[in-house]
């Protein structure tokens, strides 16, 4: 176990009784929330550090989930598009299988303070459970970036991931159909006009997207940072409206053996959350790349999203994401979402057969607030896909969560 999670551990059982905790069971979004802003002063749920002009504030929550999936399809932990099984292969012989875990539980601390040159200075570091690649206690660092006045540097969701246009949903890989996720950034973002705000960003490229069918000496290795710009409309009453784009240096090193080849990827997003009445909600995602199909979150760490032909070229494919949800609420502790999200491809010619080529998934859920920090809830996913061979798989699944935010 690290130094840093041995230290923040302490601190959180130490100091976190003294918390306010009211804002934190939507933490999850970040952008939009008070905890995404720099604000020193009424900082909520803070404490100044006794002989310093800093504000130091913890949170988080502890989650346990319980899951009973009816068809035994893919991870045990989340419901992932890209992992269903088509009809006729082993994988889709599995059985129903049931599994309890606490991965999505996490914890974060924020420190704050104001500079002498009067610009608010913010550190925030966050960590969960839920790298499947690892076992279930060990930590995994989601976000940890400085913020200086309208400066972000630092490690943390993409200029063009914003949470709220998602319902919220149970299932851990909800946002299969969002195109981003997070990475290693410096951004600027700057409000104008009313409730406008742009955002512009240098951020880490990723180091994959190319397939070598022809198995080519050399690796993926761009050498530029991705470029990424948008304008957000935030409103008053929780409804905003995003449009965005991005570009990435496509490019294959021959590590002087094979060829070398570069292209441009990019991906445009329009996003959207929408207060119908005080109590009914609706949200809509998105998104078209070319070239950049691994920075979809289902395929994040793959190779898709360009094939590298014999003669040394690139061929940068296409894919399209749709997502709509909506929430009600019910009573003041009951509330209801749902969320559909959609998966195309364009040509994959140079692809093997069992390629993912469509998919579609969805979620149900109720929720009931027991107090400010206890939230539970049952949920119904299922999920329809097709391969580029045109053979078929579907997946679904129970989920019944129990979550403590502190």
């Amino acid at each position: 176990m690290s130094n840093i999670f041995k230290l923040a551990l302490s601190l959180l059982l130490l100091f976190g009784l003294q918390q306010n905790v009211a804002a934190q069971n939507n933490f999850h979004n970040l952008r939009g929330s008070e905890e995404d802003s720099v604000m020193t002063t009424n900082f909520p749920g803070a404490w100044k550090l006794p002989g310093t002009d800093m504000y130091m504030k913890f949170g988080g929550y502890f989650r346990l989930d319980a899951i009973y999936d009816l068809t035994g399809a893919g991870s045990r932990n989340q419901l992932l598009m890209g992992q269903i099984p088509v009809h006729g292969t082993p994988a889709a012989n599995a059985g129903p299988f049931f599994n309890m875990h606490l991965r999505e539980t996490r914890f974060n601390f924020d420190i704050r303070r104001k500079t002498s040159l009067g610009k608010d200075l913010k550190f925030f570091m966050e960590f969960d459970f839920f790298d499947e690649s690892l076992h279930a206690g060990v930590p995994r660092l989601r976000h940890a970036f400085v913020k200086y006045g309208n400066l972000l540097i630092g490690q943390t969701w993409t200029n063009l991931s914003d949470l709220r246009v998602f319902p919220f949903i149970m299932d851990f890989s909800a946002g299969d159909a969002l195109f981003g996720g997070r990475s290693m950034q410096v951004r600027y973002e700057q409000n104008f006009y009313k409730t406008w705000q742009y955002g512009v960003a240098l951020e880490m490229p990723s180091l994959g997207g190319i397939y070598n069918p022809y198995e080519l000496a050399g690796e993926t290795m761009p050498v530029m940072p991705l470029l990424s710009a948008r304008i957000t409309n935030n409103k008053k009453d929780g409804s905003m409206m995003m449009f965005g784009g991005q570009m990435q240096q496509v490019r294959w090193y021959g590590l002087k053996e094979g060829p070398n080849a570069t292209a441009i990827g990019y991906g445009l997003v329009f996003n959207g959350r929408q207060m119908i009445t005080d109590r009914l909600f609706g949200t809509w995602h998105a998104a078209y790349n070319k070239g950049l199909t691994n920075q979809i979150l289902i395929f994040g760490g793959t190779d898709q999203g360009a094939v590298l032909n014999p003669d040394g070229t690139l061929d940068t494919e296409e894919a399209i994401t749709l997502a709509l949800g909506g929430g009600y609420k019910i009573t003041q502790k009951v509330s209801a979402n749902v969320a559909v999200a959609y998966l195309k491809r364009g040509e994959l010619a140079e692809r093997e057969e069992p390629t993912l080529n469509t998919g579609l998934m969805g979620h149900a859920n109720l929720i009931w607030n027991i107090d400010k920090q206890t939230t539970t809830g049952v949920e119904y996913g299922w999920g329809n896909v097709a391969n580029l061979d045109g053979a078929k798989g579907h997946a679904s699944r129970w989920q019944v969560m129990i979550k403590y935010a502190f």
